[in-house]
């Protein structure tokens, strides 16, 4: 077929056209891979993470502001959330204190050689069948600390048998030393330490006088418990006051010595005084009595019966003092029995120290 010439021009202006067109449409294509910042990248199966961190969480396209066509946009890590920091569970309250409630009781029960066909009392049950009306009286007023005095043999042996306590020394020592024992309820303390000091008695002649001290069974609260009798003025033994003066002061510093230990310390004993032993304990050392009276810028003893004395260090508490001169207490002995409550406040397990 033959070509006129003005086909010839409108085919070649059509081809012409053609290549125009994709030209422009080539060009249009570089310009935007150049705006997107060039070809996508192939997608990872594990996303990248600084080496030793965790990967933050990334803020999604849908949640970035709008950004001006033809500029890069930036993505910006979320910090991660502070986790609050845990309260420190409050501190237990401290454990209580121990606290101790018991009887103590001072109790001259009259030895069996007063009351033997040669003693000054022969009218008088003899010692044995006294004890077991001693034992009574022990049951009857609840005692659970005893410092007895003029025990001899028989009668500690009637008391081992109609009591729950230990005693010391009671037979631990020479025979005659049984009289001046301290006697406790064995269900409710138990001896730490067993000692005896040696006072000045009849003229002068030392006789030892027991101190021990007890643990409760139940609070574990100790204390020092002393017991003395000191020498009277008899028929046979005459102006005993200078002995009685030098066995105070024994006493005193014994006292004062056993306060320092940091334990409570109770004192009882026939002293054969009444103000002047009041006066020169409460004078000499921090000691208070079961019965009451002051020392404080001036002794008022507030004039006491008797010559039997429970004494306590300052800080336990006594309460019910009673002078028993029942009937019961007539036909036992020639004192009154003389009991007294007591209250200790032991220290707390942060107090205690080793």
């Amino acid at each position: 077929m033959k070509w006129t010439p003005g086909v010839l021009a409108l085919v070649t202006a059509v081809v012409f056209v053609a290549l125009v067109g994709i030209g422009v449409a080539y060009v249009v294509h570089q310009d935007s891979d150049q705006v997107s910042g060039g070809p996508a990248p192939h997608p990872s199966s594990t996303p990248a993470s600084p080496t030793g961190s965790t990967p933050s969480e990334v803020t999604p396209p849908s949640a970035l502001p709008s950004q001006s066509p033809g500029r890069p946009v930036t993505l910006t890590a979320r910090p991660t959330p502070t986790k609050k920091p845990t309260k420190k569970p409050k501190p237990e309250p401290p454990a209580p204190a121990p606290v101790l409630d018991f009887t103590i009781s001072s109790f001259n029960v009259l030895g069996a050689s007063h009351t033997s066909g040669n003693g000054k009392r022969p009218g008088m049950a003899s010692g044995r069948v006294r004890a077991g009306r001693a034992a009574d009286l022990v049951h009857r007023h609840g005692s659970d600390v005893v410092g007895f005095q003029e025990l001899q043999g028989p009668q500690l042996g009637a008391l081992q048998r109609q009591t729950a306590m230990d005693f010391w020394p009671g037979f631990a020592l020479k025979a005659r030393d049984t009289e001046n024992s301290i006697g406790w309820r064995r269900d409710k303390f138990v001896a730490v330490e067993k000692k005896i000091v040696r006072i000045p008695y009849f003229n002068g002649s030392p006789r030892a006088m027991p101190y021990v001290k007890l643990r409760n069974l139940d609070t574990g609260v100790e204390a020092w418990f002393a017991n003395f009798h000191n020498p009277a003025d008899t028929a046979r033994f005459h102006r005993q006051q200078r002995f009685r003066d030098r066995a105070t002061r024994v006493e005193i510093a014994l006292a004062n010595r056993l306060i320092g230990t940091g334990v409570p310390v109770f004192v009882t004993g026939d002293m054969n005084e009444r103000d002047g032993y009041f006066c020169a304990m409460t004078s000499g050392a921090p000691m208070v009595a079961a019965r009451g009276g002051t020392n404080n810028g001036g002794c008022r003893a507030d004039r006491p019966r008797a010559v039997d004395w429970i004494f306590g260090s300052q800080g336990v508490t006594f309460s019910g003092y009673f002078e028993d001169r029942s009937r019961l207490v007539d036909i036992t002995t020639d004192h009154p029995v003389v009991v007294s409550r007591v209250r200790i406040v032991g220290k707390s397990p942060d107090q205690k120290t080793d």
